[in-house]
């Protein structure tokens, strides 16, 4: 390919004391959230590679990191089966290292708790006038999903941290990876069979599943339109699928370990991926190949992430971020996407 798409830029290193393995942006802004093994999440101005907050509530390492779409909240779930959501308000608040979650639900145990997502509203809840008056971006999310060994994501209010219901797969799995549509229509879990399941968030019943990975299945995103679902798993694939139709649309290969994240750019053209093989690869949607391949970690590449807007501000051409086991962060700058 004679145009390069995205150009390595910045890093910071080490952005960690241990592997990082969730990056995730706060939508509209230059500034994202790291966190791993080290128990912390760090929050990081991109633009001048400044740590603008740490937080940290115990001494196990975290296996899930999102942020909602209003960028005012970060959830985590940790090894110790807690599940804790900050209040980082504006991105120019400084927060104290001893500042404590504004919520934290004891799941009990990890395998409770593995992975954690936003829901804006309960699934199974009588959705259909609120969906048409309502733009649930800007809404404060109801409900917490966590994923489980059991092949269930339990749901939680965000108001005191109880339990107010179950999703079952009928599968006893466990669910590695868990996703909610940017409409907040499907809520998807991805599991250590290879098997994908999606919900339906209106009626809490079985959408769909896919089953077309024969190994863990690592992460799963949807498209910015939330019509198609992203996988990426051990079997060494990235599989797109349609979720509006419950049917397969391409297969990605070119990784030569486990693939841990990927995520489809905000246009829909592009995927961007990282693997245990230590490669950050850019796939075109379209042509079904990959178009450019990133050497700049020295070890496993485990979570990489687009820029994405908000609702209040626009991101044209957003950057792409990249941690792994070598504690650093990684930055590419779009040249051509």
């Amino acid at each position: 390919m004679s145009s390069a798409l995205y150009a390595p830029s910045a890093s910071i290193e080490p952005a960690h004391e241990d592997d990082i393995w969730h990056v995730r942006w706060i939508p509209g802004k230059n500034t994202l959230a790291t966190a791993g093994s080290d128990e912390t999440v760090k929050i990081w101005d991109a633009q001048t590679g400044e740590c603008t907050n740490t937080l940290q509530d115990g001494d196990y390492a975290i296996t899930s990191l999102e942020i909602d779409t209003r960028g005012s909240q970060v959830l985590t779930a940790s090894m110790d089966g807690k599940i804790r959501v900050w209040d980082i308000g504006k991105a120019d608040k400084k927060l104290s290292n001893t500042e404590k979650p504004a919520l934290t639900i004891d799941a009990k145990s990890s395998t409770e708790a593995w992975k954690a997502c936003f829901v804006a509203r309960k699934p199974g809840s009588d959705v259909s006038t609120q969906a048409e008056e309502t733009n649930t971006a800007d809404e404060k999310p109801e409900i917490i999903a966590s994923s489980t060994d059991r092949g269930t994501i339990k749901l939680w209010s965000t108001s005191d941290g109880s339990g107010v219901g179950v999703l079952d797969t009928s599968r006893p799995n466990f669910l590695l990876s868990l996703a909610v549509s940017p409409d907040a229509s499907k809520i998807a879990c991805g599991s250590a069979s290879g098997d994908i399941y999606v919900f339906d968030t209106n009626s809490g019943s079985l959408h769909c599943t896919f089953s077309s990975h024969s190994g863990n299945v690592r992460s799963i995103s949807f498209s910015e339109d939330s019509s198609l679902l992203v996988s990426s798993s051990d079997d060494k694939q990235i599989q797109v699928h349609d979720v509006r139709y419950g049917s397969p649309v391409a297969t990605f290969l070119g990784h030569y370990g486990w693939v841990m994240s990927a995520e489809m750019h905000p246009n829909g053209k592009y995927i961007a991926s990282g693997s245990v093989d230590s490669k950050v690869k850019i796939w075109d949607v379209l042509q079904r190949a990959c178009v450019e391949t990133h050497n700049q970690h020295s070890q496993a590449v485990l979570s990489v992430g687009w820029q994405h807007s908000s609702e209040t501000s626009s991101i044209n051409r957003p950057m792409l971020a990249s941690v792994g086991e070598d504690c650093s962060v990684r930055f590419y700058d779009p040249l051509l996407a």
